[in-house]
């Protein structure tokens, strides 16, 4: 994969955007990744007082005598191939004489920047994990967006969130990224003052992991809980899944951006091919739950069964029941409000493509 198609798919995180507030910036890699992030600032229209060491044009060993070396704050190895083992060689080249710190564009920056923690400081090599450990497993739109907010908002399970994606499977599977180092800092940083730290895979981004290195059974010895959740309308959950995929819309935080989506929604026209469409994502997001199950059994792992409409009929006695499940106990005085900022996003020609695949079922039967 070229470097640009790598950096593109992993802007969902904005680490560059956050990086692009540093000054004084060595980059060291190849051409394509520099002209990259350069071109990026450029369009950020920031002051770009950053240096761009293309390895392809330039010797590593003349990196030792670069002018005024030590008034950039940082080092930053890029490399779309092995960053581990760039980064290994400028720390040789440049072991004789001082230095700014040598980071790793992905292994430290992007690590940092999931983490919420400073960005240029090498991410920890061996973190310690705090505390108890969950994962939420679920298909794609099984309403776990909002059971995650339910869950951070009670303060004491950790921040429940789609750490690993798109991003962390491009860099794993095109990169040698570790996607394991990057849970272990997140299991460390990414806690609540509890020391319980939560996050969400969603099967198809937890299934791509099984291509990359290392061991995709690590990921289930390194979590201590696991929460199964699925819908029982498989239907609207694949109406919800096309409709996302068409409007680009995949969460509504604000009434405002709910009647701009409502707009949107009146431009798709309902056809077969719509339909056909419905029919071939209920048959995906079916075999995505076999197939976390049979993951967890081959694993010998009884999940907690989460199912989202019981979320919708009872938030509060799902939360709680989740929390009895980690053994999560409530602080002396602890005043829950367990509340979510995610507006629901049912709409009438959701309703009207349910109805119109139902009956085209029912004809076909």
């Amino acid at each position: 994969m070229e470097s640009a198609q790598i950096f593109q798919a992993i802007e969902e995180t904005q680490f560059l955007k956050l990086l692009s507030s540093q000054s004084r910036l060595l980059f060291v890699g190849d051409e394509g990744s520099l002209k990259y992030i350069k071109n990026f600032f450029n369009r950020l229209q920031v002051s770009d007082n950053n240096y761009y060491y293309d390895l392809t044009n330039q010797s590593l060993a003349n990196l030792t005598n670069f002018s005024e070396l030590n008034l950039y704050q940082a080092i930053l190895t890029v490399s779309c191939v092995d960053e581990n083992l760039l980064q290994s060689k400028v720390v040789r080249q440049l072991n004789s004489i001082a230095h700014p710190p040598i980071l790793r564009l992905f292994g430290d920056v992007f690590v940092n920047r999931l983490c919420d923690r400073q960005l240029l400081q090498p991410s920890d090599k061996s973190p310690l994990k705090s505390g108890l450990s969950y994962a939420i497993l679920t298909p794609p739109r099984s309403g776990s967006t909002y059971l995650c907010d339910l869950l951070d908002s009670t303060t004491i399970a950790g921040h429940p969130s789609e750490h690993i994606r798109l991003a962390t499977q491009e860099l794993s599977l095109n990169c040698n990224f570790d996607y394991l180092h990057l849970l272990a800092n997140l299991m460390a940083h990414r806690t609540t003052t509890n020391g319980v730290f939560g996050t969400k895979l969603i099967s198809h981004f937890l299934f791509e992991l099984k291509k990359a290195k290392p061991n995709f059974k690590e990921i289930f010895s390194a979590i201590d809980r696991f929460i199964l959740l699925v819908r029982k309308d498989k239907v609207a959950q694949a109406v919800s899944l096309v409709l996302a995929q068409k409007t680009e819309v995949w969460h509504i935080h604000h009434s405002a951006k709910k009647a701009s989506y409502q707009s949107v929604l009146e431009t798709i026209k309902i056809d077969n091919n719509l339909l056909d469409d419905i029919e071939q994502k209920v048959v995906f997001i079916e075999q995505q739950e076999a197939r976390l199950k049979k993951v967890l059994a081959n694993h010998h792992i009884d999940p907690l069964l989460v199912v989202y409409e019981d979320i919708l009929q009872d938030a509060n006695a799902e939360v709680n029941r989740i929390l009895d499940f980690l053994g999560i106990s409530k602080p002396p005085g602890h005043a829950m409000q367990i509340t979510s900022g995610i507006k629901r996003m049912p709409s009438a020609i959701s309703q009207k493509i349910i109805q119109q695949y139902q009956e085209r079922k029912s004809m076909v039967h």
